[in-house]
């Protein structure tokens, strides 16, 4: 990135517009589900830095960002509702049309959701929204980057249970699959 007069107007920019565009999606949710809910400005702006630094203000950024607030909105309704709209998995999808490779898309789309697909027929502890999030994350992750994410958000999701929802039956995984989604899309 060009750390350059011109470049920090423009990295100012998107930081503030990340802002809005969280405060925009506070109030949404606010309304929606009619009750407070976390606020995602800053953790909003703070994604939209962190991917501008490692990437500059390039497409595969955009992506990152795209795909990452996304992934927190479905994550506060998942927090909140325990259901995610089906609206949030077609944007989820969308995200991945930018640098959209055909095989890797499908095939993301296909494989990836198939371990919550199996828990979700033996078992009643994972919900069929978390299915269709995994397909449209592998959809705009691909196979690998959908594995990444799958095995990210898990591990943080079983510590989080085993560190402080000890009695609770039922553990809203989105969340920790979006922050899994936030560690696979840094680069290797």
């Amino acid at each position: 990135m060009n750390w350059n007069a011109d470049g920090w107007s423009l990295f100012l920019a998107c930081l503030l517009l990340a802002l809005f565009a969280g405060s925009l999606c506070d109030m949404a949710i606010s309304r929606i589900l009619k009750q407070s809910a976390p606020k995602t400005a800053v953790l909003s702006m703070t994604v939209t830095a962190v991917f501008l630094c490692l990437y500059g203000f390039t497409p595969t950024a955009l992506r990152c960002v795209l795909l990452c607030q996304v992934l927190m909105v479905a994550g506060v309704f998942d927090l909140m509702t325990y259901e995610i709209p089906d609206c949030l998995h077609l944007m989820i999808a969308m995200a991945g049309l930018i640098h959209f490779q055909p095989l890797p898309a499908l095939l993301g789309f296909l494989i990836v959701p198939l371990p919550f697909l199996i828990a979700a027929l033996k078992t009643e502890k994972i919900g069929g929204g978390d299915v269709k999030l995994m397909a449209a994350s592998g959809f705009s992750l691909g196979v690998t980057g959908g594995i990444w994410m799958m095995i990210w958000g898990l591990a943080i999701a079983l510590l989080w249970n085993r560190a402080f929802c000890r009695e609770q039956k039922s553990l809203p995984l989105a969340p920790f699959l979006a922050f899994g989604a936030f560690l696979t899309l840094f680069p290797t």
